[in-house]
């Protein structure tokens, strides 16, 4: 829980730093002369700059209910994986998942519109690899597993069984996949400069995509003590898919200040827009026995009355802090390490697409009577990012 705490601090460093250079760069401006000519932070090799960096970024992790569940030998069947039952213990799920580090690339490039260095164009691209979070169990009946959730019809906590001694043998798999990527385009207007420093204003458009996928599937054999026939297979899956894309006008300053070599960089920007989220939730069943199997629409997360596709379009802000030290190794070639910082409000993930409310009468074989739930949920939250880059920077 450290690194989160620590991640959650540096972005409210990194929103207290944007206001900041937003309202410290027109005092500054007024205190630098008006740009005449090119400053001497840009080296004059030609109008062209393009540069490369590898990612080592965090990103705020999907937060997840409960999901599989274990109890204790001994435990009573109807106690069995319940939720607030004595020993029971969760074994995947009640955390966030998809919180490491991961790697990527970002490719930057930008082009003066006039000889003097006054106005520009910039274009940047980023994307991370994939994250995912892995999770199987299997017993033989001796070790429980089960499904929890909130019996809609009772109000209290109940569990699907999926391994229970001589009742079922069974297995449970969970995987879900995060993935982020961004664009952005700016004008930039150079507003003030000195000898060593310039400060630069920025117009634009901001883009971001994240999307996660969730799958979850179990199967359980019947052994004994139960209404259905031994070596009766039911199985069960449900997947949550959710995804949000950003567009948004993008505001901002930038400046640099040379020193010898050196170059000093940071970028401070306010991103306001539109989030289109969209979900995608789908659920289905078998029943196996002497060969037969039989298909039903609904698992058990993602039963009949949730099943389908839903979007909703949100506003959403979208901070951001980019800070930069580069060596000049060559008029044309610059080495560059910088941290960035990304917040994001409004995602929709897709730990927050499930209802844990389930009406067991939806479940396949059931009788349908009673409460539609569970109903498909659009909780959303921040999403986080920060991290480091390291790269090159070419100017022709």
């Amino acid at each position: 829980m450290g690194h989160v705490k620590a991640f959650d601090s540096s972005v409210a460093a990194s929103a207290v730093a944007v206001a900041t250079l937003l309202a410290w760069a027109p005092a500054c401006a007024a205190d630098l002369p008006l740009v005449t000519k090119a400053p001497a932070a840009a080296p004059a090799i030609g109008s062209f700059w393009i540069e490369a960096e590898a990612l080592a970024w965090t990103v705020k992790g999907d937060h997840l209910p409960a999901l599989v569940t274990t109890s204790p030998p001994g435990t009573p069947q109807s106690l069995a994986g319940v939720l607030g039952a004595p020993g029971t213990a969760v074994l995947f799920g009640d955390s966030s998942v998809n919180d490491d580090w991961r790697a990527g690339g970002r490719i930057q490039a930008g082009y003066w519109l006039d000889g003097a260095r006054t106005q520009a164009l910039e274009v940047s691209f980023f994307d991370l690899e994939n994250a995912s979070t892995r999770f199987a169990a299997n017993s033989d009946g001796s070790v429980i597993l089960a499904r929890p959730f909130v019996d809609a019809n009772t109000g209290g906590q109940s569990a699907q069984l999926v391994a229970f001694p001589g009742a079922v043998s069974g297995s449970i798999a969970a995987n879900e996949t995060s993935y982020l990527l961004g664009v952005d385009a700016h004008f930039r207007q150079e507003i003030a400069s000195g000898s060593d420093a310039r400060i630069g204003a920025l117009i634009g458009y901001r883009y971001l995509h994240s999307s996660d996928r969730l799958d979850i599937a179990s199967s359980a054999t019947v052994i004994g003590g139960v209404a259905l026939p031994i070596g009766t297979v039911i199985g069960a899956s449900d997947t949550f898919e959710a995804s949000s894309d950003f567009h948004g006008l993008d505001l901002g300053v930038s400046g640099e200040l040379l020193h010898g070599p050196w170059i000093f960089a940071g970028r401070a920007t306010v991103a306001l827009g539109a989030n289109i989220n969209q979900a995608q939730i789908n659920g289905s069943s078998t029943s196996s026995f002497g060969g037969a199997t039989t298909a039903f629409p609904g698992g058990l997360l993602a039963a009949t009355s949730n099943i389908g596709s839903y979007s909703q379009t949100r506003f959403a802000v979208v901070p951001a802090l980019q800070l930069k030290a580069g060596y000049q190794l060559t008029p044309q070639w610059r080495l560059v390490a910088g941290y960035d910082v990304l917040y994001w409000t409004d995602v929709q993930r897709a730990g927050g697409l499930i209802d844990t409310t389930v009406n067991p009468n939806l479940l396949p074989g059931g009788s349908g009577a009673g409460p539609q739930r569970p109903q498909p949920m659009f909780a959303t939250s921040s999403l986080r990012a920060q991290g480091f880059s390291v790269g090159a920077r070419y100017g022709f």
